[in-house]
């Protein structure tokens, strides 16, 4: 039984270390309207933080001001809001199984879009790629309609450190 003990050290070590090693990014998104008539307009502010226990990002919406409706979250290719390019795609999958379709449907309620979302792969297998905040920076995260696909908001992805909550 003694051995039992030693196998158990060894994996706590060896997990410690790892763990240890482990990194973790946290950036805030400012959104702003890019709609006809209220460009600029701020909504608030998405912080996106990588979870250690499920090494996938997070997004903590605190948006206000948002109409009534549906809305879908996407990451684009680049970090502009006027002609962002398309979907972020690196490895060429059909829309809907992008690594940039974060969110499908997210409906706004009297104003307020909010809550805590994990954004997981398409496909949730053990080898599946896993965006990361660190991967995220560069690119504009918008937020458009599931009635018109029209953009209603833009937030850039800023390069840079970690950021404190806020």
């Amino acid at each position: 039984m003694k051995w039992l003990g030693n196998v158990a050290l060894c994996w706590t070590v060896v997990l410690f270390c790892n763990l240890s090693d482990a990194k973790a990014d946290s950036v805030y998104i400012d959104m702003q309207r890019t709609d006809q008539g209220h460009v600029g307009t701020p909504l608030g502010a998405i912080w996106a933080v990588d979870s250690w226990f499920l090494t996938l990002v997070t997004l903590d919406f605190k948006l206000s001001g948002v109409p009534e409706g549906s809305y879908e979250v996407l990451l684009y290719d680049s970090p502009e809001c006027t002609g962002p390019g398309d979907v972020y795609n690196p490895y060429g999958d059909a829309p809907g199984q992008r690594i940039g379709d974060l969110l499908p449907e997210m409906v706004s309620e009297n104003g307020d879009l909010t809550g805590i979302h994990g954004i997981k792969p398409p496909t949730l297998t053990a080898d599946s790629h896993k965006l990361t905040v660190i991967e995220m920076r560069g690119h504009a995260l918008i937020l458009r309609s599931n009635e018109t696909k029209q953009t209603l908001a833009c937030g850039i992805v800023r390069e840079g450190d970690w950021e404190e909550p806020r």
